[in-house]
């Protein structure tokens, strides 16, 4: 804009002299209708969009007409302006300056924003698909559970179906944000109650999660998958059972949750690996759509057990994101 405020004032002579008068007044022009911007944002913000956009580029196209009268009428007197003569001149040029500029740059964040917000929208859809995906496979494994219960401990499964309404009520109550961690855990206790209560024996837990936080935000059914999966993978197929282990601890910037469970034997009946599979890809996006590179879920095993370890960031974590 300097290039183009340089000669406003002026045909001939052009030096260094008016280089640097023109060069300040083109910072000071902007650093105004910056302020002017900035101040009558709050105002703005009450507006509809599109009629926003208009009146803000209205509002600074006054501020640069205005600015560049009492500039140029200052500049008059100290023997630098354009004179009375070419002052219209000069504000219309330092208007056009200032509009084209400001245009520009109002259709560039406008197009920024559309985008952005596309973005938002197509990453809310996976996340809702994803857990649209879970739930019916989690309700039917739960109904499963009540229906093998109803013959033979009627008040077992009446008191498993009140649990099963408690998790979806817990679940879906707070589908679309953060939990605290202490409210997964206790729908993660109830979903492995009423395994416990089809598996008798069989199914052995281990919670060592004293050391997390009550109050970190995580997201809705995160652990109730993985423990599925271990109820699916590594106590359904052995005839004796085993133990599952939930053990949790803080580490710099979040927290470690592992939950490991047995290996099948060799000769067990093995669940679809599909199923299994998408449980962990599911929870994968999920958390990267919510946390990116901030939260991850790996596995691995050893020779008798197998572990999903998941890592997730702590409160300032979160707010970094946003």
């Amino acid at each position: 804009m300097s290039v183009i405020l340089m000669g406003m004032g002026r045909t001939q002579g052009i030096g260094w002299q008016w280089l640097t008068v023109s060069s300040s007044y083109a910072q000071c022009l902007a650093l105004f209708c910056t302020a002017t911007a900035c101040i009558v944002r709050p105002w703005l913000l009450r507006l509809p969009v599109r009629e926003a956009w208009i009146v803000n580029w209205l509002l600074v196209l006054l501020a640069a007409l205005a600015f560049s009268y009492l500039c140029g009428i200052v500049g008059t007197v100290l023997g630098v302006g354009p004179g009375q003569a070419g002052l219209a001149s000069f504000m219309l040029k330092s208007g056009l300056a200032v509009g084209m500029v400001y245009a520009a740059l109002l259709r560039y964040l406008f197009i920024r924003t559309q985008w952005q917000n596309e973005l938002l929208a197509q990453a809310d859809a996976r996340v809702q698909a994803l857990q649209a995906r879970i739930r019916p496979h989690f309700l039917f494994n739960s109904l499963n559970t009540i229906a093998s219960l109803v013959p033979v401990q009627p008040q077992a499964a009446e008191r498993a179906t009140e649990d099963l309404a408690d998790l979806f009520r817990g679940s879906m109550k707070r589908a679309d944000r953060m939990i605290p961690l202490s409210e997964e855990l206790a729908l993660a206790r109830k979903y492995l109650d009423m395994e416990q209560r089809r598996l008798g024996d069989r199914l052995r837990l281990s919670w060592e999660v004293s050391e997390l936080p009550d109050q970190l935000p995580v997201l809705p059914l995160i652990l109730q998958p993985l423990l599925e999966n271990a109820v699916a993978h590594g106590i359904q197929p052995r005839e004796s059972g085993g133990t599952i282990r939930v053990y949790g601890r803080g580490q710099p910037g979040g927290v470690m949750i592992t939950i490991a469970n047995p290996l099948p034997n060799e000769h067990s009946s093995q669940p679809s690996q599909e199923d299994h599979g998408m449980a962990l890809n599911n929870i994968r996006q999920r958390l990267e759509l919510a946390h990116g590179e901030h939260a991850s879920l790996l596995t691995h095993t050893d020779d008798e057990h197998f572990y999903a370890v998941l890592t997730l960031p702590d409160s300032k974590g979160i707010e970094a994101q946003t």
